[in-house]
């Protein structure tokens, strides 16, 4: 058995957001963990068993590993990387307003690791980084330490975290050489997956590739939806017959939907841009689908002045503004954006969300206590992010408490369903508006 032959090792997470928490809390079924981050209130709170954002069994998979005593919080970076033979940098790195990734924490934290005199058998990069560096990073820290640098690039799946990082179809890694050092199957042991062992470059770039496809089909799957609608076609069918062909998938990215948003996506076409210019090359297919995905931010606010008129002085309501379902975090979530863009047309806007009780800072609409609340009074609602609960609502008794009977369903998630008499309902890629 290959997982006996394994030993446990001594791991420091440094970055403790959705992918640093994650990652602690898994690492530490094998492991004995230790994570640090640069913010003082984030350890503080963790150490508390309050988690920085919501995630499906993380709370509870953090408290159980406190309390084994295989996991812990540091607020010193020196305390964190003493004796400590891997050191794992997991930040989610933030992207400016372009969705240009901002790599300056990471650097800082390397730089802070140098200085405290650790001394791992291994460095491991898991942030979405551009291309270069990884083997920037390796370089100072096998001068500094000896120990060399891998890339495990993240593929987190909010709202499924735990159960998808131990079930990944395959495991890529960036190596200095391309070659797998036995140390890094004693690191990921017991997840799934085949392991692609690349050089640094070569992952770093399939880390960007792969998120570049999955957003040109986006882009590609919301220009076939509005020529459906336009055409009378139904773009849920057509994608079902697209995904039913062998050189496509099953699982391919398309769905009549409203774009990407969270800036992961983004900020992979960002990096290969970035690339590209750098070398003195253009990125035709990349820079339309990221200018086909700004064009797509438009759609809610075309179809609503289509179903309604004017915007000015309706009332619209919103169900849903988190990035995804089973989240609470709003960072770059394209609710957040679709509403922003209709606040210049004189539009009353409300929401309600299912993870949201309370907002920091300006908004410009207001937050409902219920989904009862959202439908009472609205001309129309929008379904903007596929929450599990908005199947069962009660539309026979929601939708006559309405002004108007629109909804526009824009994660076409209500697909037949039965609605009252003179209500108005349309899907993404579909032209049903049907009364």
């Amino acid at each position: 058995n290959q997982g006996s032959a394994c030993m446990a090792l001594k791991i420091c997470v440094i970055g403790l957001w959705h992918l640093g928490c994650m990652l602690s809390s898994c690492m530490a079924r094998k492991h004995s963990v230790v994570a640090f981050d640069p913010e003082h209130n984030t350890v503080e709170a963790l150490k508390r068993g309050e988690p920085p954002i919501f995630e499906p069994g993380l709370a509870e998979a953090i408290s159980k590993e406190v309390t084994s005593g295989k996991l812990r919080f540091e607020e010193s970076l020196q305390k964190a990387v003493e004796g400590a033979e891997v050191i794992w940098f997991a930040f989610d790195l933030p992207v400016n307003e372009n969705d240009e990734p901002q790599t300056g924490v990471l650097e800082s934290a390397f730089s802070g690791v140098l200085s405290a005199g650790a001394k791992p058998q291994a460095f491991l990069v898991s942030s979405q980084v551009p291309i270069g560096t990884c083997r920037k990073l390796c370089e100072e820290g096998k001068k500094a330490t000896g120990a060399e640098l891998f890339y495990v690039p993240e593929n987190l799946r909010l709202g499924n975290a735990i159960e998808g990082f131990f079930s990944q179809d395959r495991v890529v890694i960036g190596t200095p050489d391309g070659s797998k050092p036995a140390i890094i199957e004693s690191i990921l042991e017991g997840i799934e997956g085949e392991r692609i062992v690349l050089d640094l470059e070569s992952a770093e770039m399939a880390k960007h590739a792969m998120n570049s496809y999955l957003a040109l089909m986006i882009s590609f799957s919301g220009e076939i939806s509005d020529i459906c609608e336009a055409c009378g076609a139904d773009a849920i069918k057509v994608m079902d017959a697209l995904k039913k062909e062998e050189r496509v998938s099953p699982n391919a990215p398309l769905s009549p939907g409203l774009g990407f948003g969270g800036g992961t996506l983004a900020r992979d076409l960002q990096a290969l841009r970035a690339a590209a210019r750098g070398k003195g090359m253009k990125t035709f297919v990349l820079d339309a689908a990221l200018e086909s995905n700004n064009q797509r931010k438009g759609y809610v606010k075309r179809r609503l002045e289509s179903a309604l008129g004017s915007l000015d002085g309706k009332t619209v309501s919103f169900l849903g503004l988190t990035y995804k379902p089973n989240t609470d975090t709003l960072r770059r979530s394209l609710a957040l954006e679709i509403i922003d863009g209709l606040a210049a047309t004189g539009v009353k806007m409300r929401a309600y969300d299912p993870a949201i009780k309370k907002l920091e800072g300006e908004h410009p609409f207001s937050l409902c206590a219920s989904a009862e609340d959202a439908f009472s009074g609205a001309d129309a609602v929008v379904i903007t992010t596929a929450w599990p609960e908005f199947l069962s609502l009660d539309f026979s008794r929601l939708v006559p408490t309405m002004r108007t009977r629109v909804i526009l369903d824009a994660r076409n998630m209500l697909a037949g369903k039965e609605f009252p008499v003179q209500t108005k309902y349309y899907g993404v890629g579909v032209n049903r508006g049907k009364a």
